[in-house]
């Protein structure tokens, strides 16, 4: 059995997708019945990032085997594809479609972070004047 790594590095998408323990919003879209979340997102912006998917699992302490299984479930909600294979097993790219789908998350992300943060500020201030 393999050791699983013990520190798992963080990417470069906002903390906001990752902090489950704080106030916040954390964002699933369902397309045809498959689930997209913060977590395939950052592996996906990982693999945009280095390039390679066995580069982005390992930064997640996850197996490539795991990590391409996650893709693949991105990959099927869309008609497109996300990810292009470099010829002689020469890393990843991410495609155009791959490349807007991870802007449209991220813009997603933003706005309802900020309704979340302008709603938590709210009720803490009616929370105040109690």
């Amino acid at each position: 059995m393999k050791n699983k790594s013990i520190q798992i590095k963080r990417s470069s998408l906002p903390p906001r997708l990752v902090n489950e323990n704080e106030n916040g919003i954390r964002i699933k879209v369902y397309i045809q019945g498959h689930m997209i979340g913060a977590g395939k997102m950052e592996l996906f912006h990982l693999v945009a990032e280095k390039g390679s998917i066995r580069s982005a699992a390992k930064a997640m302490g996850m197996s490539t085997k795991r990590a391409t299984l996650l893709l693949k479930t991105i990959e099927e909600a869309f008609p497109n594809p996300i990810l292009e294979k470099q010829p002689g097993n020469k890393g990843t790219l991410v495609t155009f479609f791959g490349k807007e789908l991870l802007k449209k998350y991220l813009v997603l992300s933003d706005h309802l972070t900020k309704e979340s943060e302008e709603f938590i500020n709210w009720a803490a201030f009616k929370q105040s004047v109690k």
